[in-house]
């Protein structure tokens, strides 16, 4: 017996030595010259029903192909990468070609996935953009993302957030929204709704502004409920009013919302869909930045 014990110690610690051996410790990436990058996003919000008919299933970006081993990659009204709202896909500066793909039968239980979107578009070397694709037939609209501005720590029980709002909308008969959108939130005291930022016409993008958030749990981060709305500007830049939409039972109603904001957070929200449809609905869409 203690020989055996003798002969399993000597070949403990020779398994010991052995698993001590250097390795090199090789990672799996590409040194990338960021004066001739572009990082990209693609959204996807043309104004069409959501519902598998419509999903993408692969995004090729400059003959680079993107999915989910054949599951929906690309939803309506969303944007990839997903799982983060600062990841990119980085590409080289100028021209990128964006294709997408739709899913069909090929009528003997499989599918096929036929290119429904190929389009170029230009983007400069060391910036972010989301390519927005509001249209199959058309090129994307590039919009910079550009950081949200810092301000000094939260003080007390009232604070600020950061905005930041884009401009998708469509008409009733499937162009454009025609003439500018003005956000609005409402006052907290007076409860009238007040335009913040500035008006923006379609496939436009707001300067980030400040919203107040008055928390009511004073040992707490910081949240609050917050009233918006979205008003129509006309050609001489007046706001005629809240924004008219198609409720989803065909009345026309004025277009207001809530969210619930924490202090320090930066959104980014934009409206799309269909200003005259009641199932494309003119909607506004969330991605927390920050």
């Amino acid at each position: 017996m203690k020989y055996f014990k003798y002969i399993a110690l000597l070949l403990l610690v020779a398994v010991t030595m052995g698993s001590c051996d250097k390795k090199d410790v090789s990672y799996m990436a590409e040194p990338v010259n960021e004066s001739q990058k572009a990082y990209i996003q693609i959204g996807y919000y043309a104004p069409v029903t959501a519902g598998a008919a419509n999903y993408m299933y692969f995004v090729d970006i400059n003959g680079v192909e993107y999915g989910n081993d054949g599951a929906t990659f690309l939803a309506t009204f969303n944007t990839v990468p997903s799982g983060g709202t600062n990841r990119y896909y980085v590409v080289d500066a100028g021209n990128v070609n964006i294709k997408l793909h739709k899913r069909e039968s090929d009528g003997n239980g499989g599918y096929n996935y036929p290119v429904v979107y190929d389009q170029n578009v230009t983007v400069e070397a060391g910036k972010r953009y989301c390519l927005y694709v509001h249209d199959l037939n058309k090129a994307p609209i590039p919009i910079e993302m550009t950081p949200a501005p810092e301000f000094s720590p939260a003080l007390d029980t009232d604070s600020l957030c950061r905005v930041q709002f884009i401009n998708l909308l469509y008409e009733a008969d499937g162009t454009p929204h025609t003439g500018k959108v003005q956000y609005g939130v409402q006052n907290l005291d007076t409860k009238e709704y007040e335009p913040v930022g500035t008006p923006i016409g379609f496939g436009e993008c707001t300067p980030w502004f400040t919203v107040n958030i008055r928390k009511t749990v004073y040992n707490s981060s910081g949240s609050q409920r917050r009233e918006v709305c979205l008003f129509a500007v006309d050609n001489t830049g007046k706001v005629t009013g809240k924004l008219p939409y198609t409720l989803s039972n065909g009345n026309t109603g004025e277009f207001t919302d809530y969210w619930t904001w924490y202090i320090g957070r930066a959104y980014r929200q934009i409206a799309a869909g269909n200003c005259g449809s009641k199932t494309i609905r003119c909607t506004l869409y969330q991605f927390v930045i920050e």
